[in-house]
């Protein structure tokens, strides 16, 4: 075999050991154990990267957990022309934001997605989590490489049962009980973190601690949450993070008593924190392991 040849293989075979190197890129994953009582914890991103996988500890799952099911077509559309879409014939963004919010939101659109014609129709928070989503295609992640969605699907190969903590109906609930202001100044940060670049970083910032599964990163991430100043960001931390907590801590520990093994997939900073599941489980008596 001619040595040109050779070193082609050579190279093919060191990519491809490369690439399988990569797939175990698999973020954060705990066994929580309280007597007989047994769960595993899945750290998740909506977003992700194409060598992103299901970590093999998961395999052993009977059930498989979701805060919320969002591959529910029928009913994530149903949610979000209830709770993130103004009403047929009620008055629109445009008449409820002023003229400065709603140039800076037409040119930022304009300059990430060709054009938003969505801003006179979704609700202010509604519109500043697609300019998330938004700048996380900028920084190549896509929601079909998320945990969540190798997960599901991970749920669909094997058989497994999928269940919901919560549901997309009450998530979305939860942005929209925010007071009009306080909505409004949801957006203006995300505007703000798009024009600044600050919002892309940190995206990055997360996606790079998960990688690496940092959990001092996290900590950190999870702390300038909760010390942070704006309303917007306070009401995030307060009412998306820690005010969802205690239902998550129940369905945990219902899970973990059912005598079915089951993974449950949390976002990955609800794990951590001062009132971060890893502790609020601990001081409910779980003993709980990082696992591989």
């Amino acid at each position: 075999m001619p040595l040109r040849l050779l070193t082609r293989i050579a190279l093919l075979l060191a990519a491809l050991l490369a690439c399988a190197a990569r797939a175990q890129a698999t973020g954060f994953l705990w066994e929580a154990t309280r007597g007989a009582d047994r769960v595993l914890l899945v750290g998740t991103l909506h977003v992700g990267k194409p060598h992103f996988a299901v970590p093999p500890a998961v395999a052993a799952a009977q059930v498989v957990a979701f805060e919320a099911n969002v591959f529910d077509a029928q009913a994530s559309l149903a949610a979000a022309q209830r709770y993130a879409m103004y009403a047929d014939g009620a008055p629109g963004l445009d008449a409820r934001a002023d003229a400065a919010l709603l140039a800076r939101l037409r040119r930022i659109g304009a300059e990430r997605a060709g054009g938003l014609p969505l801003c006179c129709r979704m609700k202010p928070w509604m519109v500043a989590n697609t300019l998330v989503l938004l700048e996380a295609a900028a920084a190549g992640l896509s929601p079909a490489f998320g945990t969540e969605a190798l997960l599901y699907q991970f749920a669909l190969a094997g058989g497994k049962p999928v269940v919901e903590i919560e549901g997309v109906e009450e998530q979305l609930r939860l942005f929209d009980e925010a007071a009009p202001s306080v909505q409004l100044d949801y957006l203006r940060y995300a505007l703000d973190s798009v024009e600044s670049g600050a919002g892309r970083a940190e995206i990055e910032r997360l996606v790079a601690a998960w990688e690496r599964g940092d959990e001092a990163a996290m900590e950190s991430l999870a702390g300038e949450m909760a010390r942070s100043d704006s309303a917007a960001r306070r009401f995030v931390a307060e009412r998306i993070f820690r005010g969802r907590h205690p239902k998550m801590l129940a369905a945990i520990e219902r899970y973990a008593a059912s005598g079915r093994l089951h993974a449950v997939a949390i976002g990955s900073l609800h794990y951590f924190g001062a009132d971060g599941l890893l502790p609020l489980l601990r001081s409910r008596g779980f003993t709980v392991r990082r696992l591989p």
